[in-house]
């Protein structure tokens, strides 16, 4: 997870969330005219989302509903592994995880 601070003082970050507000922004003429793939993944790449503390359940990550359809995410069905990597979080559904793990390193090279 990126800070709306860190987004404001890194020159990389704030290109990107310009690219992606142009992808955004960009409008198809017809319903014929479909959207590359790097378009579709540019714009999922900066996701705002809600961290907040509930003093008895502890903390509470709400994704917006887009993000959790993508990811298929199920209420109170499906489970999320949290990465902390160089001050950030990368977040992976438990069936992304295991098959990421389940595959031999010898097929992945």
């Amino acid at each position: 997870m990126v800070s709306a601070a860190e987004v404001d003082s890194d020159p990389a970050l704030q290109s990107l969330k310009a690219r992606i507000a142009e992808e955004l922004d960009a409008r198809g003429n017809s319903a014929l005219e479909f959207e590359g793939e790097v378009s579709v993944a540019l714009i999922v790449r900066l996701v705002e989302v809600q961290l907040t503390h509930h003093e008895k359940s502890g903390w509470r990550l709400t994704l917006p509903r887009p993000i959790a359809a993508i990811m298929q995410l199920r209420p109170s069905e499906s489970s999320l592994a949290a990465f902390f990597l160089q001050g950030h979080i990368e977040f992976w559904t438990m069936e992304t995880l295991r098959s990421s793990v389940s595959t031999p390193l010898t097929e992945i090279i």
